[in-house]
């Protein structure tokens, strides 16, 4: 979908979007993802050093899955047409989910919103940005694939080690426990 070109000053905020997958108490892993987006963000959209973004953050959610509640908060404002660019630290941390991304995108030209991605130096301004946005889209869903593939290896694996820990203690153990013959 093509976007139309807004007449005059574009007055509606920048965005910045941050997640983190798991709740640690470790580091401060959205607090730089903010830090770097809205430094991208200034150098691509010429914005001032004081410049006041819209933040929005979800802690402890997969970006699998779309009803994480900072970022459907964030769709609302974009409908509502307070929002002109959406800014992201890396764009796994907008989606996970191949389909799910490419819609966003397709939603964000609707309402003439840029994405503007700062670790892969992303900006849906620029035209050769939208077939990275794909590309990577792509990779991200195949990383999570395969974390959860690993996750689940080792879940049966740590399993198998339980029964066979089992097996041990209750039917092996008690056979060399047994008095021998000599005795």
């Amino acid at each position: 979908m093509r976007r139309k070109p807004r007449v005059g000053i574009d007055l509606r905020d920048v965005a910045i979007y941050t997640r983190k997958s798991k709740l640690t108490h470790m580091g401060d892993s959205t607090g730089i993802q903010m830090k770097q987006s809205a430094d991208f963000a200034r150098s691509q959209l010429n914005l001032s050093e004081d410049y006041c973004f819209l933040e929005y953050e979800d802690k402890g959610l997969s970006g699998y899955y779309a009803d994480r509640p900072d970022f459907q908060r964030m769709l609302h404002d974009i409908e509502a047409g307070k929002i002109r660019a959406v800014v992201c630290y890396k764009l796994d941390r907008i989606s996970r989910k191949t389909s799910d991304l490419l819609r966003l995108i397709d939603f964000f030209n609707k309402h003439d919103v840029a994405l503007l991605v700062c670790s892969n130096n992303i900006n849906t301004l620029i035209s050769t940005s939208k077939i990275m946005i794909s590309f990577l889209a792509i990779i991200a869903e195949f990383e999570r694939d395969i974390i959860a593939e690993r996750i689940a290896d080792n879940l049966i694996e740590l399993g198998l080690q339980k029964r066979i820990k089992s097996f041990l203690r209750f039917v092996i153990a008690p056979v060399w426990s047994l008095p021998s013959k000599t005795e």
